[in-house]
């Protein structure tokens, strides 16, 4: 590593820990709320008389993460793993057509009708279909999760991808720069913003995608525990397992932010 890139990750470092820092700040208070409520739980539900199979106490669904017979952090990898490669496919279907419907209006008219389609199909009535078609293992549901994250990523990379001033279109033609050119060096940039706002929004909708497909039928991830959870009235696995997809959901969105950070660095967000 030269002494220049060395010298730049080292000012990179305090810039990210700097921003971790007011983010945890910003967000004290919501923690001190929720530190409340879960008290407030963990001792009015008992002495309201409220039994376990109804609403368990945080206390019940903490010791239910450690029970060895559940496996319930073999079920959130599964799940995390089915979220991100969908969320991974989704996004890059999505920016690609994006980049199609900009260049090619025809493109935009021929696909935007299927693909508005698509996200009127009632995804638990498409989740089993996957099941049969691609077998009851990763590839349905990260089918599902890709499904869930294309739209977003793509309605917000097409209207990035177009959100240029007429100056900025003259200025860089008549530096004699062709439709590539536009594209890498002034629609990306001016984008960068509003695909990552897609992005975080496909964070979410892909765990909620491959928890669907998991509730459709399969035999490993948090959708599974919550369908044999649910029918033994285990809620507290069930809450257990919200916990961790919610887990899940906001990690990707936090790596997702932090990536955005760093690399829209002209434009940071709030």
């Amino acid at each position: 590593m030269s002494n220049r890139a060395l010298s730049r990750d080292l000012r990179a470092t305090p810039r990210v820990s700097a921003w971790l820092f007011r983010l945890m700040r910003r967000y004290a208070a919501a923690l001190a709320l929720m530190v409340l409520l879960l008290a407030a739980l963990e001792w009015g539900l008992p002495a309201a008389g409220v039994p376990r199979y109804l609403l368990p106490t945080p206390s019940q669904v903490v010791a239910s993460f450690g029970d060895p017979r559940g496996d319930l952090f073999g079920h959130a990898r599964a799940t995390a793993s089915a979220a991100l490669l969908g969320l991974s496919f989704g996004a890059a279907m999505g920016l690609l057509l994006a980049v199609a419907f900009v260049h090619a209006r025809p493109v935009e008219d021929a696909f935007y009708p299927w693909v508005l389609l698509s996200q009127a199909v009632p995804a638990a009535a498409l989740a089993p279909l996957l099941t049969i078609w691609l077998g009851n293992g990763l590839a349905p549901r990260a089918a599902m999760a890709a499904l869930f994250a294309f739209f977003p990523v793509l309605v917000s990379a097409a209207r990035g991808l177009r959100d240029l001033s007429p100056e900025q279109l003259a200025l860089m033609r008549s530096w004699g720069a062709h439709r590539w050119q536009l594209l890498w060096h002034l629609r990306i940039p001016v984008a960068l913003p509003a695909i990552f706002a897609g992005l975080k929004v496909a964070a979410a909708l892909a765990v909620v995608g491959a928890i669907v497909s998991e509730l459709a039928g399969s035999g490993r991830g948090l959708g599974f525990v919550v369908s044999v959870a649910s029918y033994r009235l285990q809620t507290d696995r069930v809450f257990a397992a919200v916990v961790l997809a919610a887990l899940i959901s906001l990690t990707l969105h936090g790596a997702i932010a932090l990536a955005e950070r760093l690399i829209v660095f002209w434009r940071r967000p709030g």
